[in-house]
């Protein structure tokens, strides 16, 4: 006869359920045996619990539940195996693995002030929102927090609280790793850092059905929770935050809202395997028309469908963790990870193999086609067949061996690197084996998929405002970049730079003054790519910011790719009215800080290529011809690879 006892919270205060028979099996049985030490078990909420002085003395039979340490994630799903996942990890050995480091785990309260593509030279209204992060051991003893990089994006204030405290803590961003969505904190007051033990970032990646625990502070309470779950596959995965593909472990575990930048451990050791990253979201259709996996975030690039999935989380393994703290470590800041920079085919076809000129002995992928802004171009060449990567051998599905039994793509025998290392790549070239060695660079988009929190760049000509596309503007004018017009989505999904600082420079908007007098609507030009200033070609806003700045003919003409249109503007009007502009609307500055450094580099570049009546190419590699007369072209930003002194891009032979 089943009892009549209502179920409510107040009588299950884990779950807000009642536990199934398997589970309460599942707990040690010194708190349920009668005659054990401090008397029989009563259920979670229905009588009195061990005290923390018994839990210590029992040394095998630890239960963080019972003594109320943690609560277990809701979202856990109620099945067998996420039972015996919960109870290895809360109950015996490994409960006190986790209660020796859940001090370590902190709440994370951040104050966001995004930017405003279409009005650049504002700020979005602030937002808030709180997430989780933890408190990491390194060698060198550095007081370093983790996080996700979408946790703290666009912060303007951050605040750390530990476990059972009252009182936040400033905290300092030290680098935001938008690629890898980690992000690195620290806190300068001393009593933040009073018995707090960090944890240790375990040197492996998870085999697969290993027991690991989320912690973290998800939406609904103030109480770290804890949700338990096996590994279910590692693999390399789409990270919408940066739109990069890296390693990352797939689990069963819930990571809800909140969760974001929680560590996830083992139940032995106590080692973090990596910070809760982000849940399943659906498809995205990829470079090559295929879909694939993505990790819901804010990217705006994703062209999503939804689809029915169950407990579907993804999980930042230490070793994309530890590259971000060597980068760091090594150069100040986060430069990201790095890129072949080419487009390749796989060669799972014996017909096309054949074709290639490849034996039996022979496998890999074909090259078609690399970026001419990018070191590869001077060495790689279409239809070249990359066999290995640093020794490693790349399978003819594009895939490189990982552990045994298992594969991924071969990126990631190239973003285990760094920016500028070098790498030697086996290749098969007109039926001959031969090696050649690359220097690695960021991928070299033409339409960036994030600002790496940074300002969108814009010019005020008279009342056009001009703006460098990227994916995060799109977002904002249409909702998501799939809904932009397809000359736009064109260049955002498959355009390359073919020249080192190349930008699609874009009318944003066109302010009512006396020099747009008829412009007003717009019609067809907005967000229209700029082609031509005064019949030279535009590459970059700060080489139109140069020209403008230059222009001493009477009129000004911009030839927009949309339609072919153009918009004639008189200087002296445009000039003279720039200043009303500027005070109707609050705009401090003609340009955005980063256009100006740039202009000023540019002519800091000129001068020094005319110095002494000779003329040479810029320190840049920008060609001295480009340089030669009023209008100065972008000096590319350190780090950038330069081009030729011909002042053309190295061009990919075959």
């Amino acid at each position: 006869m089943s009892s009549s006892i209502p179920c409510s919270e107040k009588a299950y205060p884990l779950r807000g359920k009642p536990p199934s028979p398997p589970r309460m099996d599942l707990r040690c049985s010194a708190f349920s045996a009668p005659g054990a030490q401090g008397g029989p078990r009563e259920e979670a909420g229905t009588g009195p619990v061990p005290s923390a002085r018994h839990l210590h003395s029992l040394d095998s039979s630890t239960d963080l539940i019972q003594d109320h340490h943690l609560v277990l994630d809701p979202a856990t799903p109620a099945t067998a195996k996420h039972h015996a996942a919960e109870a290895e990890l809360t109950t015996g050995a490994g409960a006190r693995v986790l209660k020796r480091h859940m001090d370590a785990v902190l709440k994370v309260f951040a104050t966001h002030s995004y930017p405003n593509h279409e009005l650049p030279w504002q700020r979005k209204q602030q937002t808030h929102s709180k997430s989780t992060g933890f408190a990491v051991a390194f060698p060198g003893g550095q007081r370093w927090i983790l996080t996700n990089a979408h946790s703290v994006s666009y912060a303007t204030q951050v605040q750390l609280k530990r476990r059972g405290d009252d009182e936040k803590h400033a905290a300092r961003v030290l680098a935001v790793g938008t690629g890898c969505d980690v992000a690195l904190l620290t806190v300068d007051d001393e009593a933040f850092w009073r018995d707090l033990h960090p944890v240790e970032l375990s040197a492996d990646t998870p085999a697969l059905q290993a027991a690991v625990a989320v912690l973290g502070y998800p939406i609904g309470g103030d109480s770290l929770a804890i949700s338990a779950g096996v590994v279910s596959r590692v693999q390399m995965t789409h990270y919408s935050h940066g739109c990069m593909s890296l390693l990352a472990v797939q689990t069963d575990a819930a990571i809800n809202s909140g969760n974001s930048g929680g560590p996830v451990m083992s139940a032995q050791g106590g080692e973090v395997f990596g910070t809760g990253g982000e849940t399943w979201e659906g498809l995205e259709w990829g470079w090559r028309g295929h879909a694939r996996a993505v990790m819901r975030c804010n990217c705006p690039r994703a062209t999503r469908v939804q689809v029915p999935h169950t407990n579907i989380g993804y999980v930042i393994p230490t070793s994309v963790v530890r590259h971000f703290l060597h980068d760091y470590m090594r150069t100040g800041t986060y430069t990201g990870f790095p890129s072949l920079n080419v487009v390749w085919q796989e060669l799972e076809s014996r017909t096309l193999r054949l074709a290639c000129g490849m034996g039996p002995q022979h496998k890999g992928v074909l090259v078609r086609s690399v970026s001419a802004a990018a070191h590869e171009a001077e060495v790689l060449r279409q239809d070249d067949v990359i066999m290995a990567i640093n020794g490693v051998e790349v399978g003819n599905d594009g895939t490189v061996p990982f552990r045994h039994g298992e594969r991924v793509d071969l990126k990631y025998a190239v973003t285990s690197r760094f920016v500028g290392d070098t790498v030697t790549l086996s290749l098969l070239r007109a039926r001959a084996e031969l090696a050649v060695a690359v220097r690695l660079s960021p991928y070299q988009y033409l339409v960036p998929p994030h600002m790496d929190e940074g300002r969108p760049p814009y010019l005020l000509v008279g009342g056009l405002v001009f703006t460098a596309l990227s994916d995060p503007f799109l977002a904002q004018r249409y909702g998501s970049v799939a809904a932009a017009p397809v000359r736009l989505l064109h260049r955002s999904f498959l355009g390359v730079r073919a020249r080192a600082g190349e930008q699609t420079v874009v009318l944003s908007t066109v302010l009512a003054c006396p020099a747009t007098l008829g412009y007003e609507g717009a019609g067809g030009l907005r967000d229209s790519p700029l082609v031509a200033f005064n019949g030279t070609p535009v590459d970059c806003l700060a080489q139109l910011a140069s020209l403008v700045a230059a222009c001493n003919e009477p009129s000004m003409r911009f030839d927009m790719e949309a339609g072919g249109k153009m918009i004639i503007l008189d200087s002296a009007v445009a000039r003279a009215c720039t200043a009303g502009v500027m005070e109707d609307h609050g705009i401090s500055a003609t340009m955005s800080p980063d256009i100006a450094a740039a202009v000023e580099r540019a002519q800091r570049a000129q001068h020094d290529a005319f110095d002494g009546g000779e003329q040479r190419p810029c320190r840049s590699g920008v060609a001295a011809e480009h340089c030669a007369g009023p209008a100065p072209i972008l000096v590319p930003a350190a780090g950038e690879p330069g081009e030729g002194t011909d002042g053309k891009p190295p061009a990919a032979s075959g």
